[in-house]
């Protein structure tokens, strides 16, 4: 799997085109938390394939500091080391938030589609110390997409191999479609043909009138 600094932007591997890239940054995840988000985990979602929790248990899980309702969590103590949320309905997508709880460096983050992971404690979302209340230690986290990337996400992949990966509010920002510099071109050929046609057949209607 491909790999990425956070907060650095790495160019896509194989066929992707060079402007292709993933951008991931964080902030304190405690003040800004509150925004409406796509993804709330306040109750069952068929795009979740994971356990919605509500509770706090020592050792094994803690909601997110600045979290209310339910959020999700993964870990060996949990119902599963692994979960995904599915994106795949959304087309293309311009950038994803959402708060990670207990920054650790055992928890890890799949943006499926585009091949890039990362770890908890990364440049950018750090420090990664599992401190359940501290706000620098409960991030905010921003991946923003560019090129083919936009519409390569399928999904995040949630993981792991300690306790616990924590997360909520999932936000989810699309993007139109901006054409390729080979649409404009054949976009502006057509619209001039259109003009060449209708100048003639005014020409034409002049002559017969």
């Amino acid at each position: 799997m491909r790999k990425i600094m956070i907060g650095a932007t790495i160019a896509a591997l194989g066929s992707l085109p060079a402007a292709a890239a993933v951008t991931v940054s964080s902030i304190d995840g405690v003040s800004p938390y509150g925004a409406p988000a796509t993804f709330q985990f306040d109750g069952a979602t068929p795009e979740y394939s994971g356990t919605i929790y509500t509770d706090s248990v020592g050792g094994v899980r803690a909601q997110p500091a600045g979290s209310t309702g339910g959020y999700g969590a993964v870990g060996p103590s949990n119902a599963q080391s692994s979960t995904v949320l599915d994106l795949s309905a959304f087309g293309e997508i311009s950038s994803i938030t959402f708060l990670w709880g207990s920054v650790d460096t055992y928890n890890s983050l799949a943006i499926l589609g585009t091949g890039v992971t990362f770890n908890g404690g990364d440049e950018g979302v750090s420090p990664s110390n599992g401190d359940q209340v501290n706000p620098n230690s409960n991030r905010l986290v921003t991946l923003t997409f560019t090129g083919a990337d936009r519409w390569n996400v399928t999904g995040l992949q949630f993981n792991s191999t300690g306790n616990a990966f924590e997360f909520d509010n999932v936000n989810v920002t699309t993007a139109g479609a901006v054409p390729e510099p080979a649409s404009w071109a054949l976009m502006l050929g057509g619209f001039g043909a259109i003009g060449s046609a209708m100048r003639s057949r005014r020409k034409a209607a002049l002559s017969f009138g």
